[in-house]
């Protein structure tokens, strides 16, 4: 475990200062929070196909993570 020694060493978990503008920064983070939300639904529509095929509730899960998230 390190000692801080300085106030800037406790400040470090600060993001650095980006030279992008707001709008930017904003519409990027929106961008990410919508491809995880279709991204999930794409995941959700996959589960329930195979569900409603008969496929037991385990081997659909297992299916469905491998094919759309990397683990």
């Amino acid at each position: 475990m390190s000692t801080i020694k300085s106030f800037d060493d406790a400040l470090d978990f600060y993001p650095a200062a980006s030279g992008r503008p707001l709008l930017s920064r904003i519409g990027h983070t929106l961008r990410i929070y919508a491809t995880a939300f279709s991204d999930g639904l794409a995941a959700a529509r996959a589960y329930n196909e195979l569900t409603r095929r008969g496929v037991p509730h385990d081997a659909a899960v297992r299916r469905v993570f491998d094919a759309h998230f990397d683990v």
